[in-house]
């Protein structure tokens, strides 16, 4: 009988840990624009809302908003699998990336289409 209550306490302990997450301020970062992205410190999480208006290199991209234009690296896998546009509206999720001697960046984790501009 203890061994069963035992296997009961540690499946509800399990179960009810394994699915709690903070839901609170900073767990999801609000959608900025490029203009406070370019403020933030390196590695500061963004999410950014806008067009890839050019493709710069492999994986470079050039991204604008309503504020202005960033260059953003997105690797291939992370890119949408439909095709993109300077037309399509797309949300990047990603992290400052700071540089010495030229323009921050951004360095994009995921990218998804929203809709059409």
């Amino acid at each position: 009988m203890q061994r069963i209550l035992t296997l009961l306490l540690f499946i509800a302990t399990a179960t009810s840990s394994a699915w709690a997450a903070y839901t609170g301020p900073g767990a999801t970062p609000a959608v900025t624009s490029v203009a406070e992205a370019r403020l933030q410190r390196d590695d500061q999480t963004v999410v950014l809302r806008g067009q890839l208006v050019a493709k710069l290199g492999d994986e470079r991209y050039r991204f604008q908003d309503d504020t202005g234009v960033i260059d953003v690296e997105i690797d291939d896998e992370d890119l949408p699998r439909d095709t993109v546009s300077a037309d399509t509206l797309v949300e990047l999720h990603g992290q400052v990336d700071t540089h010495r001697f030229k323009p921050s960046d951004i360095d994009v984790q995921h990218a998804r289409i929203v809709g059409l501009r």
